[in-house]
């Protein structure tokens, strides 16, 4: 059976464009909708966890991943059956042979640094704290925490000095949110992961947020939209039972 190359060549065409829109959009999803963490806070005065169609951000950009090695094989069929074309129409183009042998390698070069380099890579380590947890100190993540210590603040004793009372507020408050920033727990992970990550029960933290047996292997997000808990109110927990050096 003879293969119609026109009708071929517009088929892959067509499917290119098709990957491209959602590889797109998604992009512009994660970038503007389903922001990140830090970005949360600021935007909506708490830690929550956003989807849309109930899928997060994380699980968006896997799909993302995956549509572009669709695509990249698209491109790859899309320029093997235009070979001949595309030979023909770059010789055109430049006349001149060194000037087209330069241009190929560069391209060859391009490819190789932006294109497979990156899955060899080993990343660039910089100790302290997290980028998240350090916009969230600075930002509105750590509401329920500041309603605490300012409870804490109340209950002190009227006898002391104010000078002493504010010094020891300063200090507790610090020292907590050094510990709370350092915790770092977010939708994407399990109660198991959590669990797991900072020594401590796994059956004894469901229960802490309320979610029954059965369910520690199911992400935090999901859990929360069903449950109704905090991220905080894990992070609060495990800092009641761990401590973060």
């Amino acid at each position: 059976m003879k293969i119609n190359k026109p009708k071929l060549n517009l088929s892959i065409d067509i499917l290119m464009f098709i990957v491209m829109i959602p590889i797109a959009g998604i992009g512009f999803l994660i970038k503007y909708v389903l922001v990140p963490g830090f970005k949360r806070n600021d935007i909506y005065g708490r830690d929550v966890e956003l989807y849309y169609w109930g899928i997060d951000r994380h699980q968006w950009g896997t799909i993302h991943l995956y549509l572009s090695f669709i695509l990249l094989f698209l491109l790859l069929l899309h320029i093997v059956f235009h070979w001949k074309q595309i030979v023909s129409i770059f010789k055109n183009m430049v006349s001149a042979r060194a000037m087209r042998i330069a241009l190929t390698l560069s391209l060859i070069v391009f490819t190789i640094i932006f294109g497979i380099l990156p899955l060899f890579i080993t990343p660039e380590i910089e100790e302290g704290v997290s980028h998240h947890a350090h916009h969230n100190e600075i930002g509105k993540g750590y509401y329920s925490d500041e309603r605490q210590h300012k409870n804490r603040a109340t209950e002190q004793p009227v006898a002391e000095k104010p000078q002493e009372l504010e010094a020891a507020g300063n200090n507790q408050e610090n020292h907590n949110h050094i510990n709370h920033s350092e915790i770092e727990i977010y939708g994407y992970m399990t109660i198991n992961e959590v669990a797991e990550k900072f020594n401590i029960s796994a059956q004894d933290l469901a229960k802490s947020i309320g979610v029954p047996v059965g369910y520690n292997n199911e992400k935090l997000g999901r859990l929360r939209k069903k449950y109704g808990f905090q991220l905080n109110d894990l992070r609060d927990y495990v800092e009641s039972k761990t401590t973060v050096k």
